[in-house]
């Protein structure tokens, strides 16, 4: 067995490990771990209809579509069949490699969301899933020995194995793969957020002292992948964000030392307007709640 080696060694690290999960069963329920939080900032919500496609490649070409489980869970792209899942390990300590999908200076996956993901978290392979970055902090079902649990995505790298996943030890165990029985099925899916808010976590690393021309959001929680971010500093335009390999959105340098709002963008085309009031206090370990998720 071969550990992933992840591409983003010099990103940052993540805090304490949290609670544990229960193996999941084998039936239509996936389980997953992580406890609840609130709270939020003010906003709106709007949904339209659109058509779901995201992460996977077809199996016979076209597009990917997404199909809802009797479990309610919304699978998105192909299955990906037969694959490695190895013990990678993937965790929040960063105990041996670098999570991918966190900052570059050192700071760790805020508590606060540790709590709301559980320990069900995984990496991929980032040598061939297209556009890997867009796929943090989305969700994955993963299916083996008859059991299935649903696992948040928190980093990638280097795989053994096309479309190789790597696992923490919590939902290795709970899938019952060992060193001698490591491969099962994986698919892009909803993530369960149990009625918590989507969260934004923002990078200060600029900004000492206080740069808010530079801004750079990821977008934790959500229930549905984000394909767009958009920021409005007062009564301007909004202006779409760019995504970067560590999954965080960099809005265009503009000021904004006196507040914004933020608009995400779910692969359905539900819209999250929520508003971040002057951003003097933000600081990475303190992610700000959004006021509502996206359905």
């Amino acid at each position: 067995m071969r550990f992933a080696h992840f591409v983003h060694v010099a990103l940052l690290v993540v805090f304490s490990a949290c609670s544990g999960q229960n193996p999941a069963n084998a039936d239509a329920s996936a389980q997953v771990g992580g406890t609840t939080g609130a709270g939020g900032v003010g906003g709106t919500a709007n949904s339209s209809a659109g058509n779901a496609s995201v992460g996977g490649r077809p199996s016979t070409g076209g597009t990917t579509s997404s199909t809802t489980t009797p479990a309610g869970v919304i699978l998105y792209g192909i299955p990906y069949v037969n694959v490695n899942m190895w013990l990678g390990p993937v965790d929040y300590a960063e105990s041996q490699w670098h999570n991918a999908c966190g900052l570059e200076d050192g700071t760790k996956y805020p508590t606060a969301i540790q709590n709301l993901y559980g320990n069900y978290i995984i990496g991929l392979d980032g040598g061939n899933i297209p556009n890997v970055e867009s796929h943090c902090d989305n969700c994955a079902q993963l299916t083996a020995n008859g059991k299935t649990i649903i696992a948040h995505i928190v980093t990638y790298g280097v795989e053994n194995g096309v479309d190789a996943i790597d696992l923490s030890p919590e939902a290795r165990s709970a899938l019952g793969l060992s060193d001698s029985n490591w491969t099962g099925t994986w698919q892009f899916c909803s993530c369960p957020t149990n009625g918590t808010p989507i969260y934004y976590e923002f990078d200060s690393r600029q900004w000492n002292p206080q740069n808010f021309w530079y801004m750079r959001i990821w977008t934790r929680n959500q229930h549905l992948p984000v394909t767009l971010l958009e920021t409005k500093i007062g009564s301007a335009a909004w202006v779409a964000a760019s995504q970067q390999s560590d999954g965080a959105w960099q809005a265009p340098s503009a000021d904004f030392s006196s507040g914004f709002q933020v608009r995400v963008t779910a692969v359905d085309n539900q819209e999250l307007v929520d508003t971040i009031s002057a951003p003097a206090g933000l600081n990475p370990a303190n992610p700000v709640p959004g006021h509502a998720n996206f359905q």
